[in-house]
């Protein structure tokens, strides 16, 4: 590849799903279902004219993105769905490119901070980037033990009503298609999940009480086959609860940190234009 890429918005792409091959060709494939990427922008809420594409001329070719969504429960923060550049182009600045004029997206469209999550080894290129550590948070993990006795989308959801133990962001779980949704009532907790593959996702659990919510979690587990992992996330890694997650059998799959930065700082002019759907 030869040339310098030019930074564009994300309306320039008339499909970012059409993206899926870079995310792929950047993170890999692992074990995600085919379309998992147009369901992450949905579910995620990314908005073209927040994000940012990394364009090489001739043809359009698209090297690298930052992909931005907002949710009404997160008020002026907009929240990121990953950065991701092309390895023959890393190491030329295009993913701090990438970061800024997204920055300055998102303060145009009135949001005061940006936030990002960030895997521990990629925390102190974010640092590099101006963004802070607002969080350190962990996905634990445990297994089914027992067979399915009942389907977990039989239970029609209901809206939050206490104080939970951890909180999500709501719209994630109702952007998350019906059929992969799920809510159940067991042993005195209320529980909120979405199917991710193999697993089941743990959004939000009520009450704040954590002997409630073990109770209730090791229940739902025994309605789960022994091979279906059952995720648990977000769940602030300082939190004391986490404790009692832990001893009940829940392990750390993977620590995570929620990155921020003020949009104030950004401030470069934008350009807009229109390119093929094929990276």
């Amino acid at each position: 590849m030869t040339g310098e890429p030019e930074i564009v918005g994300g309306e320039a792409l008339a499909d970012l799903a059409a993206l899926e091959v870079i995310a792929e060709a950047v993170f890999g494939r692992g074990r995600r279902q085919p379309g998992w990427f147009a369901r992450k922008l949905g579910r995620e809420g990314v908005e073209p004219r927040l994000s940012s594409l990394a364009v090489l001329d001739p043809g359009a070719e698209i090297c690298g993105y930052a992909l931005l969504g907002r949710a009404p429960s997160q008020g002026a923060v907009a929240r990121g769905s990953g950065v991701g550049v092309l390895a023959a182009r890393r190491g030329r600045g295009i993913g701090r490119a990438l970061i800024e004029h997204s920055l300055a997206r998102a303060e145009q469209a009135g949001c005061d901070a940006v936030e990002f999550l960030a895997e521990p080894e990629r925390v102190d290129w974010y640092l590099g980037q101006g963004f802070a550590i607002a969080e350190q948070q962990l996905t634990l993990l445990s297994l089914g033990t027992g067979s399915p006795t009942a389907s977990l989308r039989d239970h029609e959801a209901r809206p939050a009503r206490a104080e939970p133990l951890w909180s999500w962001i709501p719209e994630i779980w109702e952007r998350t298609p019906a059929a992969e949704q799920a809510f159940v009532e067991l042993g005195g907790a209320r529980i909120w999940l979405t199917r991710e593959g193999r697993a089941w996702l743990v959004h939000r659990c009520e009450p704040s009480d954590p002997a409630v919510v073990v109770r209730g979690l090791t229940e739902l587990l025994r309605n789960l086959a022994p091979t279906t992992p059952l995720l648990l996330y977000p769940c602030p890694a300082e939190a004391p609860w986490v404790t009692a997650l832990r001893d009940a059998g829940f392990a750390p799959a993977q620590r995570s940190f929620v990155m921020r930065r003020a949009t104030a700082t950004a401030g470069q002019s934008l350009s807009v234009r229109r390119i093929s759907s094929s990276p």
